[in-house]
C-alpha cells in the first residue's frame, strides 16, 4: 500500500506540468462563463419576478448541469483526461525506464486510474461549488434572484454524474494506456457524444438498451434527477431540432400541418417505465470494475 500511495504522490507531481492540468480548468471556466453569459446574465435586468421566472431560475443550473456540462463538456473532459495523463510515458518513451524500477506495472496503471478518477471527482465538486458561488452573486447584483441553492440536488448530480463516468473512465483509461495516439479518445469521444445526441429522447420498450450504453449512461443518470412530463427522457439539447412536434404533422412539401386529438398521445400510448435506479448504479459501478480489472490485468504486458 505505501508502494501504491508513491506512485499516485510521483503522479501527483508529473500533473504540475502536463495540459491535463489545463483541461481540467478550462473545460469547467468555458461551461461557467457559458452558462452565465448566454442564461443568467440577461435576468439581472429583471425589474419583477414572475412565479414563471422563479421557477426557472430554481431549476436552471442543475439542468444546465445536465444539458450543457453533461451534454458536451463532460464526455469530452473524460475522452481527453486519460490520454493526457498518459501521454508523458508515450511522449518521451520512459516506459522501460518505468519497468526497470521496483514498482509493479499494474500499480503504475492503478495510480493513474485512482488519479483521474480522483480529479474529475475533484473537479464535479468544483464546479458544484463555483455554481453556488455565482448563484450568491447573482442575488448580490439583483436582490429578485436571490433564490436557495438546490445543494442537495446539486450533490446528487454530480455524485451520480461520476458513477455513471466509471464505465467510460475505464474504458478510456485502458484505451490511453494502449494505443499512443491523442486523436483515438477524440474520436471516441465524438463517436459517444454522436450517441448521446442521437438516442437520447428515443422513446424504446426497453430502455435499459439506451441507458446502459457507456456513453449514453452519465447523461441517462443525471437526466432522471430532473425530468419532467410523461416522456421516458428528455432529448439532448443538441438534438432537439430534429425531434418530431407534437401534434404537428409535416408534408412532404415541407409545409406544417397543426393536428387535434382528444386523447393526446402520451396518454394513448403511455411509454414503459424508465430504466431503474438500482439498475443504472449496478452497472455504473460493476461495468467500471470489470473494464478497469480488464485494463489492470492487459497494463502487465512487456512493452517493445
Amino acid at each position: 500500500m505505501g508502494a501504491f500511495f508513491r506512485q499516485l504522490r510521483a503522479e501527483v507531481i508529473k500533473l504540475r506540468r502536463s495540459p491535463a492540468l489545463r483541461a481540467l480548468w478550462l473545460l469547467p471556466l468555458l461551461f461557467l462563463l457559458a452558462e452565465f453569459l448566454v442564461f443568467e446574465r440577461p435576468l439581472l435586468g429583471l425589474q419583477a419576478l414572475t412565479a414563471d421566472a422563479r421557477t426557472t431560475l430554481s431549476t436552471l443550473q442543475p439542468k444546465l448541469v445536465v444539458a450543457l456540462w453533461g451534454g458536451f463538456f463532460h464526455p469530452l473532459l473524460l475522452a481527453l483526461l486519460p490520454a493526457l495523463v498518459f501521454r508523458p510515458e508515450h511522449r518521451f518513451k520512459t516506459w522501460r525506464h518505468l519497468y526497470a524500477m521496483p514498482t509493479s506495472r499494474r500499480g503504475f496503471f492503478l495510480a493513474k486510474a485512482a488519479l483521474v478518477m480522483l480529479l474529475v471527482a475533484a473537479l464535479l465538486a468544483g464546479i458544484g461549488l463555483l455554481l453556488f458561488a455565482g448563484r450568491k452573486l447573482l442575488g448580490w447584483a439583483n436582490p429578485l434572484l436571490a433564490q436557495p441553492y438546490p445543494a442537495l440536488l446539486m450533490v446528487r448530480l454530480m455524485g451520480w454524474l461520476w458513477l455513471g463516468s466509471l464505465p467510460l473512465l475505464a474504458l478510456y483509461l485502458w484505451v490511453a494506456d494502449r494505443i499512443n495516439s491523442m486523436a483515438v479518445p477524440v474520436v471516441f469521444g465524438l463517436v459517444g457524444l454522436i450517441l448521446t445526441i442521437a438516442l437520447s429522447g428515443e422513446e424504446l420498450p426497453q430502455p435499459w438498451r439506451r441507458d446502459l450504453i457507456p456513453w449514453v449512461l452519465p447523461y441517462a443518470v443525471t437526466e432522471r434527477l430532473v425530468h419532467k412530463g410523461p416522456t421516458q427522457q428528455e432529448v439532448h439539447s443538441a438534438g432537439k431540432l430534429f425531434q418530431p412536434e407534437p401534434n404537428v404533422l409535416r408534408l412532404p412539401s415541407g409545409k406544417k400541418i397543426k393536428t387535434w386529438q382528444n386523447i393526446p398521445d402520451e396518454v394513448l400510448n403511455a411509454p414503459p417505465p424508465p430504466t431503474p435506479v438500482w439498475l443504472l448504479a449496478a452497472f455504473s459501478a460493476g461495468a467500471g470494475l470489470l473494464l478497469l480489472a480488464l485494463g489492470c490485468a492487459d497494463a502487465g504486458r512487456h512493452r517493445n
